[in-house]
């Protein structure tokens, strides 16, 4: 009995151990089979997958192109103890030409076109900081495409705005930076596309990255222009505006930087100064600073007129104003750009043309009227006409000229101070700046026979001399006309 129970004892443990034999070989060739899988679709473009069941292989995903698959089907049927191999991979459709383009407006990065991986899709996303569905993953990408497009992608970026295309092996990307240094920035991105690529670039910039540098020319007979690169806010109209001008000429750039505030002070300073001028150079530069060189109309005090407008234009770092030359022949007329008054060169001076009934009472009125809006000053203490005499005198000579001409009166021009010093001193002061009145309107053509001077000194004040407007109205040149 003992002897049957070993047998068949025996026997059991033989047919176990066949058994377990042959479950552990199965498992053992399965595994087998499915690393032989797993390897053949290691190297695919998209991550085709495998799945083992015994010896049985199954592939499926995305094949980058038919001969991927056919590739990856040839792999798996040298896999060491397969059975049968299913394919169930798609194949990515191809694009040709493969393009992607993409533009940057200030509502944000538009994109389209095509990817040639998840991952190279993925990659956009992240540059762009959205998802990026639109683009359509298809085959057929030249090589080093996906880095050429994300560095270009990052290039677009660095522009104010743009547009950037890729067909194939061409690239070509134009648009708006700030200044050169941006745009270098941003074509900077591309420094590492690979070779074989053709990178064609295009691209304008608010500012040109010079500094502010401009020149301001007037001319008392053609007007002012400006030309160079203004400072950000500072336009030809408000350069004309300042300067008193209806308008300016020119086609000057403007930075995106600076502060006009200023240059229009100085163009506001100089606006009171213009009508001295035939001809005006201002130079302005990126620190402020500025020059002028100037030559001043007919009969101004040079010297006077250099003292008084660089005082004026403290910020100056040069002033130069020499006297007129080259001036046209006698009666040539003009419209003064800074005055809007037609002028005629008359005995080398430009006098403005009046039009009105010459009578005694119309002159009388005429003259009353201009020496009340323009009125005729002297350096302190002295009969020498002041840097701002020029425009009055040469108004006082036409009314006079057309008055003693037309009309055939006389004028005598009365000098009148205030009543502060000694009241002899100031009849005789007051006599020198009549005789000097005369003595210029003598030069500039009125008969010596028809004008007298005559000092008044304080006799006649026309306000009182206790407060200093009083006195100041005190100090005038008067015209008396008589038949």
């Amino acid at each position: 009995m003992r002897k049957i129970l070993a047998i068949l004892f025996l026997i059991a443990g033989v047919i176990a151990l066949c058994g377990y034999g042959a479950k552990h070989h199965a498992r053992h060739m399965e595994q087998i089979v499915a690393d032989g899988a797993s390897g053949a679709v290691a190297a695919s473009v998209h991550g085709l997958k495998t799945t083992v069941g015994g010896r049985d292989i199954e592939v499926s995903g995305l094949a980058d192109s038919a001969a991927e698959r056919d590739r990856i089907l040839e792999t798996l049927d040298t896999v060491e103890g397969r059975r049968v191999v299913r394919d169930r991979m798609i194949v990515l459709a191809s694009a040709s030409p493969y393009t992607f383009s993409a533009e940057k407006t200030d509502k944000g990065v538009t994109v389209s076109g095509y990817m040639p991986t998840d991952i190279a899709r993925e990659g956009i996303a992240v540059i762009l900081d959205r998802d990026v569905p639109e683009l359509e993953l298809a085959s057929g990408a030249p090589g080093g495409w996906t880095i050429v497009a994300q560095d270009g992608l990052s290039a677009l970026g660095k522009l104010n705005n743009g547009q950037l295309s890729m067909s194939d092996t061409t690239l070509s990307i134009s648009g708006e930076a700030t200044t050169p240094a941006d745009g270098e920035a941003a074509l900077a991105e591309l420094k590492d596309v690979p070779p074989g690529y053709a990178v064609t670039t295009s691209l304008d910039y608010l500012d040109d990255g010079e500094p502010i540098d401009f020149q301001i020319v007037y001319s008392a007979s053609d007007g002012a222009s400006v030309n160079g690169k203004l400072p950000a806010g500072l336009t030809p109209e408000n350069v004309a505006d300042a300067l008193g001008l209806a308008s300016i000429s020119g086609d000057p750039s403007i930075a995106i930087s600076g502060d006009p505030s200023s240059v229009l002070a100085a163009l506001k300073i100089l606006s009171s100064w213009l009508a001295e001028f035939e001809t005006l150079k201002l130079m302005l530069g990126s620190d402020n600073g500025f020059g002028l060189t100037a030559n001043a109309s007919p009969g101004a005090d040079v010297e006077l007129l250099n003292s008084a407008l660089s005082e004026s234009l403290d910020g100056a770092d040069a002033v130069t104003i020499e006297a007129a030359s080259d001036l046209p022949p006698e009666g040539t007329s003009r419209v003064n750009a800074a005055t809007g008054e037609t002028e005629v060169l008359t005995a080398g001076y430009w006098l403005p043309q009046m039009d009105f009934v010459v009578g005694y009472g119309q002159c009388r009125d005429k003259a009353n009227a201009l020496l009340a809006a323009r009125n005729v000053n002297f350096v302190t203490g002295s009969a020498r006409l002041d840097a701002r005499s020029l425009r009055v005198i040469n108004a006082i000579t036409s009314l006079v000229m057309k008055c003693v001409q037309s009309g055939d009166l006389r004028v005598e021009v009365g000098g009148h101070t205030d009543s502060q010093g000694d009241s002899a001193s100031n009849m005789q002061l007051s006599q020198d700046r009549a005789e000097a009145v005369v003595e210029a309107l003598i030069r500039r053509g009125v008969p010596v026979e028809a004008i007298a001077a005559a000092g008044y000194g304080d006799t006649k004040p026309m306000a009182d001399n206790d407060t200093e407007d009083g006195r100041a109205a005190n100090r005038r040149v008067t015209l008396a006309f008589t038949q």
